[in-house]
Formats: structure tokens, sequence, C-alpha cells
């Protein structure tokens, strides 16, 4: 076994981490198994993923927690790996279609991992419309960011049918794990540095906060942002909802080329109009726009973090009834927020998360929930929007060609609805999950986003003739 400690931002996700909230995050992937040479078969995927297990040491690590959460968490990496405990097999019912996995992926969201075991676990499910098999794969928010996961994924994939043999794994020798009493040991130097800690991250702060109203201050157009309460930031249940939908690529690209916006740009406008008519259609379309949080990835080359990522807060301007000017409004917001790569709110806070013992993360999650601070303090953003870069080609998992991965991200008490893409190969791949208790009819804003990158093009449209 290797030992690994985690970072405090892995730490936290781990320390805030209740039954009601779990904090993985999973993908939903669509495969045509008419490609598999032979035929599919459950048993030769189990077998397929056991070979390969040696070459992806994140799926072999289990957690080992330093008593009292004095300090931070080792990963232990395992020699065996039972996967009749990871990997099942399921169907989902008649007729199989978007409605029915979507519930079934709900359900196993709702599901905490078992700690006693690598943090991981997988359903196969059978009966999906055209003859079609469906990989929901969940892996907990310590382990990995949506970069390394797709990093992670990648390594399973192949470029066609055929599937070869995995290359010669070094064999791993087990080492003991520490008692209990080591592990306090091994924590002290980092316990003693806790001082050191605290004063970097506020030396980082306000040199964060320093360039933010430098930046701020150049850019004199650029309103304050608000953020409004919404219905969004509440209380939530351990209750999932969950549904996905499907963007071509190239009409994003045609509706962002004119106004030189990003794919990202594009996508934040699409999701914004979705949530325009979606608030139009429930009577609380507010004066107010709704305001996401934006993760944008820091990690760079040889950065073995497993989670490497900041966030921004964007303006989603859906108090615009023009697309067109609702995606001019985003590009600009977006151009902002980059320009404080670096110095975002969300790099501050995982400096800070770098400072206390979990055990204090701890017991911050306990009266953050106890005393009801969702509904009380003021939220920093309504709802977070995330978008990661995908396979440009076409990619086979045991033979079985990918039709759609669609990323189904963690949601938090305060934060009741999160939407993450993904680029697949002409597609962009969309999953929303949201709290079921606040919004039942999650299914109804995601069919709402295609006709609203419709309704964003004819705008661009008229206002570049």
């Amino acid at each position: 076994m290797t030992l690994r400690r985690l970072t405090g931002v892995d730490a936290a996700f781990l320390a805030a981490e209740r039954p009601g909230q779990p904090l993985h995050m999973m993908g939903l992937l669509l495969l045509d198994v008419s490609t598999v040479p032979g035929g599919y078969r459950f048993d030769d995927f189990v077998d397929f993923l056991a070979r390969r297990l040696p070459l992806l040491p994140p799926l072999r690590r289990r957690l080992v927690e330093v008593p009292g959460g004095l300090g931070l968490p080792l990963w232990v990496e395992e020699t065996e790996i039972d996967l009749d405990l990871h990997v099942r097999r399921a169907a989902v019912p008649s007729p199989g279609g978007p409605r029915e996995l979507s519930v079934m992926a709900s359900e196993m969201l709702e599901r905490p991992l078992d700690r006693s075991r690598p943090l991981w676990e997988m359903a196969l499910v059978e009966g999906v419309e055209g003859d079609r098999v469906a990989l929901l794969a969940k892996l907990h928010h310590a382990m990995m960011d949506g970069l390394a996961g797709i990093a992670l994924m990648a390594s399973l994939f192949g470029t066609t049918p055929e599937i070869p043999d995995p290359p010669e794994a070094p064999r791993k020798i087990a080492e003991r794990v520490p008692t209990p009493v080591e592990l306090l040991v091994r924590s002290l130097p980092w316990l003693l540095d806790q001082p050191g800690r605290a004063t970097r991250a506020g030396l980082r702060t306000a040199w964060g906060a320093l360039r933010r109203g430098r930046s701020r201050r150049g850019d004199a157009e650029a309103p304050a942002l608000e953020v409004p309460r919404s219905w969004l930031n509440v209380e939530t249940t351990s209750r999932r909802a969950v549904a996905y939908q499907r963007l071509p690529l190239e009409a994003m690209r045609a509706v962002g080329r004119p106004l030189g916006a990003s794919l990202n740009d594009v996508l934040l406008a699409a999701v914004a109009g979705a949530l325009h008519r979606y608030l139009d259609d429930h009577g609380v379309l507010s004066e107010r726009a709704l305001v996401a949080g934006v993760p944008l990835a820091v990690r760079e080359q040889g950065d073995e973090r497993a989670n490497a990522f900041s966030s921004v807060s964007v303006g989603l301007a859906t108090d615009l009834e023009d697309p067109a000017a609702r995606l001019v409004a985003i590009r600009d917001a977006m151009a902002a927020r980059k320009g404080e790569r670096g110095s975002s709110l969300g790099e501050d806070i995982a400096a800070w998360a770098e400072v206390p013992p979990p055990r204090v993360f701890s017991l911050i999650a306990d009266l953050y929930l106890n005393l009801h601070l969702a509904e009380r303090i003021d939220p920093v953003c309504n709802l977070v929007i995330s978008s990661v870069p995908g396979p440009p080609e076409s990619l086979y998992l045991a033979g079985a060609r990918l039709e759609g991965i669609y990323p189904l991200g963690p949601i938090y008490s305060g934060l009741a609805l999160n939407v993450t893409a993904i680029g697949c190969g002409n597609s962009m791949d969309i999953g929303l999950v949201a709290c079921r208790g606040r919004m039942p009819d999650l299914w109804d804003l995601a069919d709402a986003i295609p006709p609203a990158l419709d309704e964003l093009a004819e705008a661009v449209s008229k206002r570049c003739a």
C-alpha cells in the first residue's frame, strides 16, 4: 500500500458531507453495445475493469482518517479490490427512456458511498431503449474534480471496438496501515504549522482582494455584481432530481462566432435562456438576474492534486428579454471574471480550506445546517454551471461505442441546482441535478435548453444582419 495525504480542499469535501448532503459526482454514459466484439455480457465488462484496475490508482485508494479529525486523512492504496462490492448489474423499467434512466440515476445519487471501501461504485444498466446499456459511475469529489475524472475515464476508453490487453502493471506490495497513534504523530507537524498556513491564506486573500479591486476599477462600466436570494438558495434534502440534454457543438459555435463568444459563453446563455422561460412559466421571474458560480480549471502540467479548480460568480442576465443581449452581457462578464484568475473568491476559500483540521470543518458544517444558515446568509451565487472539455472523436468502452456522457455534479444546502456539461464528439452533453423537493419538474428546465439555443441563434442572426 502507498500512503498519500489529502489536501485541505479534498478533506473539506469529506468533512462537509452529511447523510442528506452527499458530495460525490456521477457520470451517466450511454453505450451502444452492438459494436462489442462477440456481443455484450455483463461479466465481460467486469473482467475488462478488473484487468485495468492496477493501472487506475484512484480507484484503488481507501480512506484512512486521523483520530478525532485532527489531521488530514490519508489515501491507502489497496492491492486487492472486490469488484462485487463496487460494480452491480441493474435494469431500467420499460420503455427504458431518459425519464426512467434519470430516476435510477437520481436514486443512485442519493445514496452515500461507504467510506470503509474505495469511494466509487458503478452500475451497468441494461434495458435502455435502442438496445443500449448505460453506465452510471459515481466517484467522491474528494477523489478528483471534473477534469481529473475525465482523464481517469479516458484511460478506460479506446478509439476502436477492439479490446487490447492492458499493459502489465507493476506488482504492488501491501504496506502496514499506520496505527491511530502513528496517524496522530504524522499529523503533528501539520498541526503545528496551522498559524503559518493561516498567515499565508490571509496574505493570499488580501492580495486577491487588492487585485480584484484594481481589475474592477479599471472597468468603470462593469456594475457591481449583486446576488439576489432566489428560490434555489434554500436548504436541500437528500432527494435528488436528474435530467439531461444535448446541444450540437457546431450550432453553438455558429451562435458565438459573430459576437466573439466562447462555447462556454454560449452554454451559459442557453441555460440562462432556459431559466428565463422556466421562471416565467412558474411566475417567479425577477427583475434581478440570477448569478451562476462558474468553476475555472487551474490545473497545470504535472499537477497531481485531486481537486484543482477556482470559481467565479457570473451574472446570467435572466432579467433581459433579448437572448442576443443576454449573450453579450454574459460574454463581457466572463471576460472580466477570467481576468481575476488567480485572485478569485473561490481561490481564497481554497486557501483557507488548508488551514483548519477536518474536525473544525465538520463543526462548521454542523453549525451551517443546524442554524439553517442557507436561508439566512446572503448567497455567493444562485446555482452552479460548469463545463469541461471532452473527447472530440468516437470512443469505445470495453468495445461499446460511447454515444453520450452526461456529468452529474453535487448540490449543497443553499445551492439547489447544478448544471454540468462536457463535449462529446459533435455534441455538448449537459447533466442537471436538483433538489427534488425544490425542482420536481427538472425535465421542464432541461427540455427548455435546446429551444433557448434556437432562440439565441435567431436573435444573434438578426443582431448581426
